[in-house]
Order: C-alpha cells, then structure tokens, then sequence
C-alpha cells in the first residue's frame, strides 16, 4: 500500500494507541523531520535513549531523522504509538515534565522498574497506556 502525504498536524495524532487509528497513521502519514522535533520535545530526551526505545542504533536514528533512509513500518508503527502515549500522558499528568517523572519513577504496577523501560515494546507500552487509563480514573500507579 503506498503512502499518501498529509501536512503534519500533531493535535491529528490520537492521543490512545488505538489499532485502527495507529493503522490509518502508519499507511497514510509519512513521517518528516517536524514530527521528530516534535516527538523530541515531548520526550525530552536525547537520540541516544530515543534510539534505545527503538531499539535501532543511534547513526540509524539519526539517518530517520534527517531523513536519509527510508523508515521502517515497525519504525513508523511504535513512533506514532510513542507520540499517542505521550499526549494522554501529559492530558493524564497535567504536563509532559509530570509525565516524563511518573516514565523515570519505580513502579510496583510494573515490577519496580520504571515504566520507560517498557518502551521497547509495542505490548509494554499497550501495558503503559492502560496504567494511564486507570490513573485517569482513580488507580493508583
């Protein structure tokens, strides 16, 4: 399915990792150097750790970025999943700071580890996204 190009417009982006709406993302949006400036205000972090949540190299990264090689579909797939988490986690925490605490905290939902070491997966962050859910409806997490 070849993609179409879109004018990139964050508050587009679903703030839950729904399928269906990841899916449209992934076969319609092309990802362009302004969705990394705006993943990477978000995250607030360095391409070192981003690379890590993507588990590809930070040259890799770096190449995606500025948009020398191609982006891969798992690529493109746990980045919009990443920019999805992090909009209802700051709607959840008031502030992507608050959010980017409660991702570098220990916590007993998730074995003690902090919740950032999920990101490495697209079912660890599934497993994130529902702990923010019950947050927003009273759990503790």
């Amino acid at each position: 399915m070849k993609n179409k190009e879109y004018k990139y417009d964050p508050d587009k982006i679903p703030d839950s990792v729904s399928d269906v709406e990841i899916v449209y993302y992934i076969n319609t949006v092309n990802i362009a150097s302004k969705e990394f400036k705006f993943f990477k205000k978000l995250a607030q972090k360095t391409d070192k750790i981003i690379s890590e949540w993507f588990n590809v190299s930070e040259k890799t990264f770096q190449n995606y970025k500025n948009l020398k090689t191609e982006i891969s579909l798992p690529f493109k797939e746990k980045f919009f999943l990443l920019i999805a988490l992090y909009k209802k986690g700051e709607l959840v925490f008031g502030s992507k700071e608050a959010f980017n605490t409660w991702l570098e905290t220990p916590n007993f939902q998730f074995n003690n580890l902090p919740p950032v070491d999920f990101f490495k997966s697209i079912s660890g962050i599934r497993y994130i996204e529902d702990r923010l859910t019950g947050i927003e409806y009273g759990d503790n997490a």
